[in-house]
């Protein structure tokens, strides 16, 4: 019967031509691998590796039973994960990659209560791109991701779920030059930086303030890109760049003067964030609470933010 231990050997075989590096990465003498080798093409009955050039490469045997041990060895991981998650929450493990804008309006605060709750709970959080969370959900680096949605809805390897939808607005210091004018146009945004987390490429040819589109991607990239929107609003009160947030984010920044808001309103300058995670894949219990404590937090929100939107706006005929 082969062994995924066996498997595991081979692969590594496979990926280094070498039985001393091999070795080295599986944690083992050589000999001991060698043993390993030897015993599984003993029990297929075939050669899986020439060893007669000083690399050492797979006989077709051999490439054939690479390409099924990958898969067999990710499934076991996986089985073994499910096992683990069915064990209960207070046990296991919880790993969520977040986007800035989904990470400060509700991941982050979910995150907190989930751990009050759950205080035995192995929790790792990331922060990054929403790009980078996507990444990290087909790599399966985490459980969960939850970040901007757009530019992944058609991918049928991911199931995604949209959460928030909240209007945005564009803000600046006080004592822009903008200020200055009743009623924006894009030619007089442009003409200053945006600040910004890289835009979906749905914001193209809309969105507002010097930037790039990036070729390969479609994406915006903002003249000032950041990572996170503590940062983007430090540079908005210290330069003339402008920035996009919810009314909810800068709420007590406006009441304190940090932040003034630009008339200037569009129908298409929203979020659109939500959970992506891997389709077929079961979600922890862990995870699940997180979405719930996510989904609670954000019907509240969106009531907030448009109430906020409506005050501001009122009676004002959104931009071109």
């Amino acid at each position: 019967m082969i062994k995924l231990q066996q498997l595991a050997h081979a692969l590594a075989l496979g990926h280094h031509g070498n039985f001393h590096r091999a070795a080295a990465a599986q944690h083992l003498s050589q000999p001991a691998l060698s043993r390993s080798i030897q015993s599984l093409e003993e029990g297929l009955g075939v050669p899986l590796f020439d060893r007669q050039s000083a690399a050492v490469t797979p006989t077709l045997y051999g490439e054939a039973l690479l390409r099924r041990a990958a898969v067999i060895i990710e499934e076991a991981e996986e089985l073994e994960r499910e096992i683990r998650l069915l064990q209960g929450i207070e046990t296991g493990t919880f790993a969520v990659a977040m986007g800035a804008y989904a990470s400060e309006l509700s991941g982050r605060q979910a995150v907190g209560e989930l751990m009050r709750r759950h205080p035995n709970l192995a929790c790792k959080v990331l922060h990054g791109s929403w790009r980078v969370v996507a990444d990290q959900v087909l790599a399966r680096s985490v459980d969960l991701g939850f970040a901007e949605l757009s530019s992944f809805s058609g991918d049928e390897r991911l199931q995604v779920e949209p959460i928030g939808q909240h209007e945005l607005v564009l803000c600046c210091r006080p004592g822009h030059p903008l200020l200055g004018l009743e009623r924006l146009s894009k030619a007089d945004l442009d003409v200053y930086p945006l600040v910004s987390i890289r835009v979906p490429a749905r914001g193209a040819g809309l969105m507002p303030g010097k930037s790039r589109i990036e070729e390969t991607t479609g994406d915006i990239i903002p003249h000032k890109t950041v990572d996170d929107l503590a940062t983007a609003q430090a540079i908005i009160m210290a330069s003339d760049a402008f920035g996009v947030l919810a009314p909810l984010q800068i709420e007590s920044g406006g009441r304190r003067g940090d932040l003034c808001i630009l008339p200037f309103r569009a129908p298409w300058l929203r979020l659109n964030y939500g959970f992506i995670y891997l389709r077929n894949r079961l979600l922890s219990p862990a995870a699940q609470l997180f979405m719930t404590l996510v989904r609670d937090l954000e019907a509240d929100l969106a009531d907030h933010n448009r109430h906020l939107m409506e005050d501001l706006f009122s009676g004002v005929t959104p931009s071109q």
